[in-house]
């Protein structure tokens, strides 16, 4: 509680909506309660299956259109003479990361779990502090969609 209140304590105030619309995109984690809900089958067949249906399915909207919201909101900070960002290239660590959990979920290391949900967790908190200064902001935002992705694909392994 302490580190997300000191993160967020010295945002800029320009980069106020960019970061409450990434911790929207976040909190729209509920997500991951609502497929465990869900049943794991390919209709809702109980009211409360129906229910987390329809939360997912408006977690998803909730998640893409925080993303997107601060994408647009720093794309409008950018000036033509700045550099070209490379954000896609954070695709490989990502990837690396979900390959690791995957190879120690499939030979069984029952610590894999706990590992990289403290991982996913440090990168949110990481996602939250690059969006506190307009230098790293672009980061941030990237390092918050893929840690939802991992979230999100955890959950089905």
């Amino acid at each position: 509680m302490q580190l997300s209140y000191h993160t967020v304590w010295g945002v800029t105030p320009s980069l106020h909506s960019p970061l409450m619309s990434v911790t929207n995109a976040i909190s729209g984690t509920t997500a991951a309660a609502a497929l465990c809900v869900m049943g794991g089958g390919l209709y809702p067949t109980t009211p409360s299956q129906t229910l987390a249906a329809s939360a997912a399915f408006l977690s998803a909207i909730n998640i893409g259109g925080g993303f997107l919201i601060t994408k647009r909101m720093l794309d409008m900070f950018r000036r033509p003479t700045d550099p070209p960002e490379y954000n896609y290239l954070y695709s490989i660590p990502a990837g690396v990361f979900l390959g690791a959990y995957a190879y120690g979920f499939q030979h069984g290391y029952p610590e894999i779990h706990s590992l990289t949900y403290l991982g996913s967790s440090l990168c949110c908190v990481g996602a939250l502090a690059g969006l506190s200064s307009q230098h790293s902001s672009r980061l941030g935002n990237t390092l918050g969609c893929y840690i939802i992705i991992h979230y999100l694909l955890l959950l089905h392994l």
